[in-house]
């Protein structure tokens, strides 16, 4: 409570309301309200208030933008000046057409490790991969809380022994340093969704350090190669822009606690609108991701976050809700400005970025973005927002904010302040983590990794990209979904051992490679089609109620054949099927659905069966197609005359004696004999003069 008075007395002007049992303490500074908080009575006379949250749901402060019309600044209703523009490719801040300042990001990413534990509780959660609700978010308000989460004296945290190993991998997966030896401390601030009065973090001695995430843009993002053809010392942002990848560096990784989430909802008595708190959250384990503030684009940091949660889902340590929360996205934006006085000559691009942050503002953190669109969004208007002010030389402070998605714009929460500020100290009641045989189920940190990470999405694209001819597309959908290369591999193994010889003999090889390799490109095609096309359509069709119910379906309606019916190795024999020419595209897409809706009693049962006797067969026998031919072409008398014509005519019927040769086989004629055995029987009919 202290704190709190001394910051109200930092303002030139503090108000305190009484109200329904509760202070509220409004700040102000030149004339604008910049911090509201409310506390119970109660709270002003405990000295361990933070210890006492016994109701389901507590009141808590609110801050910014839930002031009245009448005292809100009116700044804040003024849109920015449109003389000001931002490029969201390369984060250049224009005026009037003249580039001003150049966009610095610094990201700071919050990802919720998807274990069946909270971090220092054990209190237990379901991890994505259950079977029944697929998370925290499926449980009622305060209905999964220990007593070390709302802070009850007497109880000692105990660190989950899955949380270190996901955060090992994430580490890894990144490409980290891993420190042997990392310590855990308290970070302190008064929030009602923090019981402790502190956070469990790792911020001077983290998990891992220096890192590198490696993205790719999107094929279809338009390149900005002149448009800084006037400005020699605006950063090589165009430059790497027109660039397909780029990297970002990793400051740090850090294992850290959640907090409470504050949902906004109005009370059935008072028909007042009041911050209530749902503790199910708090001491979720999370990693904190601290990236360099190397990026100068906010579509890049964008890509940046979409290409970090790709990752995480796929090693599996973060199930990559933005929508829920289970990824939170946090930047930090300032902007340097760029003129003829600032030279950059030959310097590298990191001695670039280097000479812009030492020009650069203050530093206004946006948090708790939820989306990417939130995140370029509140990046631009950061952007032009800080360049106006500079502009008329009222620089901003440093600060945070949140961001508003029905008006686009940051509104201001608090200052910012420094590490002292939080009061850091090293956390009594845990030892150092120490990555050793006991902590990492008997192996050292170079064979955990080992055994335990996956292959990573840019070396599963390679791979399949190099070894099956894959397009950079169907490469890219299939990578998505992490079931879904296990399941391509499966399929591609097995229609190699039905498709291909395995005689290699020395004189042959050179040739029998060739051909190899052509077999390999014709499968993968086959396989990749019907996995992209069709599988995953049919997992939406069947599994969406279902998965949506168990919480698997996100936002997005993306869905993993995870979930699928149909086994790698019955997509293999399917496609073995249809390359062998015993069926045709459309009878193995049917195939498929017939085994999918019919799951249950045809798991056992091979395709080749269940398409022989549903009559998925092609017509090859010479015989049969002949009969067929000849039989349409004796219905067809006028036809055949205008046939005997010649030229234009005779192309135009030989189509039609087609189409209607297939109609009669009901779809089932071999299209390339069919096409053959018909011209020799009108050769035979009715021959041509050349």
């Amino acid at each position: 409570m202290l704190d709190i008075l001394r910051r109200g007395n930092a303002y030139k002007n503090t108000r305190a309301v009484l109200s329904g049992g509760r202070t509220s303490i409004i700040c102000f500074q030149d004339g604008r309200e910049v911090e509201f908080i409310r506390i119970q009575h109660r709270q002003l006379h405990s000295k361990y208030h933070h210890h006492y949250y016994h109701h389901y749901h507590q009141p808590c402060r609110r801050r910014g933008r839930f002031f009245s019309s009448s005292t809100s600044s009116s700044s804040t209703k003024k849109s920015l000046s449109t003389e000001w523009t931002v490029d969201g490719e390369t984060g250049i801040v224009s005026h009037q057409g003249t580039p001003r300042y150049q966009t610095l990001l610094g990201l700071e990413i919050h990802a919720q490790l998807d274990i069946s534990t909270k971090l220092f509780s054990g209190c237990a959660v379901k991890a994505s991969g259950s079977s029944s609700s697929s998370s925290i978010h499926n449980y009622k308000p305060n209905t999964s809380v220990f007593p070390l989460d709302m802070a009850v004296p007497g109880w000692l945290p105990r660190l989950s022994q899955e949380a270190v190993h996901a955060g090992v991998l994430s580490a890894a997966a990144l490409h980290c340093d891993l420190p042997p030896v990392s310590r855990f401390e308290r970070k302190h601030y008064f929030y009602a969704d923090l019981p402790l009065g502190y956070q469990m973090t790792q911020q001077r001695w983290p998990l891992a350090r220096n890192g590198v995430l490696h993205c790719q843009r999107p094929s279809n993002q338009k390149k900005k190669r002149n448009n800084n053809k006037n400005n020699k010392n605006a950063i090589a942002s165009s430059s790497s822009s027109s660039s397909a990848t780029f990297s970002v560096s990793i400051d740090r990784i850090q294992l850290e606690q959640d907090t409470g989430k504050t949902i906004l909802a109005t009370n059935p008595r008072t028909q007042q609108k009041e911050s209530l708190v749902d503790f199910n959250r708090a001491g979720q384990a999370l990693i904190e991701i601290v990236f360099a503030p190397e990026l100068t684009s906010p579509v890049d940091a964008a890509t940046a976050v979409e290409t970090l949660r790709l990752l995480l889902k796929h090693i599996g340590s973060c199930n990559g809700k933005l929508e829920e929360g289970s990824l939170r996205c946090d930047v930090n934006v300032s902007i340097s400005p760029i003129d003829d006085n600032l030279e950059f000559g030959d310097s590298s691009l990191s001695q670039q970025q280097q000479l812009l942050l030492e020009r650069a503002g203050n530093r206004v953190e946006v948090k708790n973005l939820n989306s990417l669109r939130q995140i370029q969004e509140a990046a631009k208007y950061e952007a032009v927002r800080q360049a106006q002010a500079a502009f008329q030389r009222t620089p901003t402070a440093q600060e945070t904010r949140t961001f508003d998605a029905k008006t686009g714009r940051t509104i201001v929460t608090r200052t910012k302040g420094g590490a002292k500020d939080y009061r850091f100290m090293p956390e009594p009641d845990l030892p150092p983590l120490v990555l050793n045989a006991n902590v990492l189920d008997g192996m050292t940190v170079t064979e955990f990794i080992s055994a335990r990470l996956p292959e990573l999405p840019q070396d599963a694209r390679e791979r399949l990209q190099r070894d099956y001819g894959l397009s950079d597309y169907m490469a890219t959908v299939i990578v998505g979904d992490p079931p879904a290369i296990a399941m391509f591999d499966e399929a591609m193994q097995v229609a190699l051992s039905q498709l291909t010889d395995g005689d290699d003999t020395t004189q042959q090889q050179q040739q029998q490679q060739q051909q190899l390799q052509r077999q390999k490109s014709k499968i993968s095609e086959a396989i990749a089609n019907l996995l992209c096309n069709e599988l995953f359509a049919l997992v939406r069709e069947f599994e969406t109620r279902r998965l949506i119910a168990e919480g698997h379906l996100d936002a997005a309606g993306t869905t993993s054949v995870q979930f699928s019916k149909i086994t790698g190795t019955q997509l293999g024999n399917v496609v073995v099927l249809l390359l062998e020419g015993t069926m045709s595209n459309t009878m193995a897409k049917q195939l498929l659905r017939v085994l999918y809706e019919g799951h249950d009693e045809l798991q056992d049962v091979e395709p080749r069966q269940v398409a022989s006797d549903r009559g998925f067969a092609l017509i090859t026998d010479p015989a049969i197609i002949e009969e067929l031919c000849r039989k349409v072409i004796a219905e067809h008398t006028d036809e055949l005359e205008r046939y005997k014509l010649g030229g234009k005519f005779a192309k135009k019927i030989t189509k039609f004696f087609l189409g209607k040769a297939m109609a009669a086989s009901q779809g089932n004629a071999h299209p390339e004999r069919l096409n053959e055995i018909l011209m020799e029987v009108l050769e035979d009919i009715a021959p041509l003069e050349d």
